[in-house]
């Protein structure tokens, strides 16, 4: 019997158990604002890294939702600045061209670009007027930046433009300092060319090349591009003129249709 209350005596169990009996004994003794204290301290103790974790969490989510009101906020705002910017842009482009209309002699009918031809470079481009504008076949595009191509079909309500880069797309030209006469026309690479124009004519980098007004369809003056590098081989009798068109072909979005010309069609 001696044996065997020494062993549960040594026993953990019984001595933490022993234990937790004794302080409940003393705590129920105790007089009430005592054990008021001992909890307030043990709260305080024992749970204050408990509270303060939920109030880091709490802080956390709150953070995380004040960060996505903040970015729903800034793609409307984004949103917002790109449709004013592009407003923006829209309205210096047509005022730009409604000031070229007012200053051009020419009856002008203003389109839209709505397709480019699937090509690696482009030859030709679709717009959103035709023949019930008064659009209609051989009728010069142009731009405020120079000429554009022409048009080579129309429907009713839209018309196909042939760029200058198409091959096929001449137009009669001149220098304007010199005078000189050639045919603008597009032979491969970035630029367009000055054709048949005499090896013993005056011609310098710099110089603008205006349409003459020959051929029957583009009128005189139009601006075509610049002069930006000249050569004459060996033995040959022309020039070969590196010319850079005014219009950026890869950014047009409106245009001009030339459909009556003072004097002409």
């Amino acid at each position: 019997m001696w044996v065997s209350l020494r062993g549960i005596y040594r026993n953990p169990g019984f001595r933490q158990v022993s234990i937790a009996t004794i302080v409940s004994i003393l705590l129920i003794a105790l007089p009430y604002p005592v054990k008021t204290t001992i909890s307030r301290i043990a709260s305080h103790s024992i749970l204050y890294p408990f509270v303060e974790i939920d109030r880091f969490l709490l802080k956390i989510d709150s953070t995380f939702e004040i960060n996505r009101h903040l970015n729903r906020r800034l793609d409307f705002l984004a949103t917002t600045l790109s449709t004013v910017m592009e407003n923006r842009y829209e309205n210096e482009r047509l005022r730009k061209m409604l000031g070229f209309d007012l200053m051009l002699p020419y009856e002008l009918k203003p389109a839209e670009v709505i397709a480019y031809s699937p090509t690696a470079r482009f030859k030709s481009i679709l717009i959103n007027a035709g023949m019930e504008k008064g659009i209609f076949k051989d009728m010069p595009a142009i731009s405020p930046s120079g000429v554009v191509g022409k048009t080579v079909s129309a429907e009713s309500y839209s018309a196909v433009v042939q760029l200058l880069f198409d091959p096929a797309c001449k137009v009669a030209a001149r220098l304007q300092s010199s005078r000189t006469q050639g045919i603008v026309a597009y032979l491969g690479g970035r630029y367009l060319s000055l054709t048949n124009v005499p090896a013993d004519q005056s011609v310098a980098v710099g110089d603008s090349v205006i349409s003459s007004g020959l051929g029957g369809i583009f009128p005189e003056g139009l601006f075509i591009g610049r002069v930006i590098d000249t050569r004459v081989k060996e033995g040959e009798m022309f020039y070969e003129i590196d010319i850079e068109p005014g219009t950026n072909f890869s950014l047009l979005e409106e245009i001009f249709i030339v459909t009556s010309i003072p004097g002409g069609n």
